[in-house]
């Protein structure tokens, strides 16, 4: 079975992440997608693996659903067993369980990342057979509430 490309590798991995519901599959979704002494910078300031596990394990509470988007996507690589490094945009809208205005509210985060994957030989292969890791990852992240669209009041007709 082929490898996929470093693109396809980094959506599946990064967005398993996202869309996981389940604590189990999260876990083991980060597992296959970092490695162990992966460095992480979140907004510019140095971070840890397991601050950002916390960080996008806590973003599932209160979600009902999520969508991904990914924009301008780009690899510095093509060949699985050398390194390269996968920049892009990732735009993640959450539903949340609560409503606003009888509809379900919605968060947007959007994520400027470059991640840097690499084949390592001291982990575990994954259910690909590969042993691709994240080993370095940078990213920007913001937060976005989408505005509330209020109804338009219509004219009330006046009769004469």
């Amino acid at each position: 079975m082929s490898k996929p490309d470093f693109i396809s590798w980094t959506q599946s991995h990064l967005g398993a992440l996202y869309e996981a519901r389940e604590d189990e599959v999260f876990a083991n979704a980060f597992d296959t997608a970092f490695s162990p002494s992966c460095e992480v910078r979140v907004n510019h300031a140095p971070s840890t693996v397991d601050a950002l596990r916390d960080s996008v394990s806590s973003r599932k509470v209160a979600t009902r659903g999520v969508t991904l988007s990914w924009e301008n996507v780009i690899s510095t690589g093509d060949s699985p067993d050398e390194p390269s490094v996968v920049a892009g945009t990732l735009i993640i809208t959450r539903s949340m369980m609560f409503l606003i205005r009888a509809a379900p509210a919605h968060r947007l985060t959007q994520i400027n990342f470059s991640a840097k994957v690499e084949r390592l030989e001291d982990v575990q292969v994954d259910e690909n057979d590969d042993r691709r890791r994240i080993t370095s990852l940078y990213l920007t992240s913001v937060d976005i509430v989408p505005p509330i669209h209020f109804a338009t009041p219509h004219p009330v007709g006046q009769e004469e």
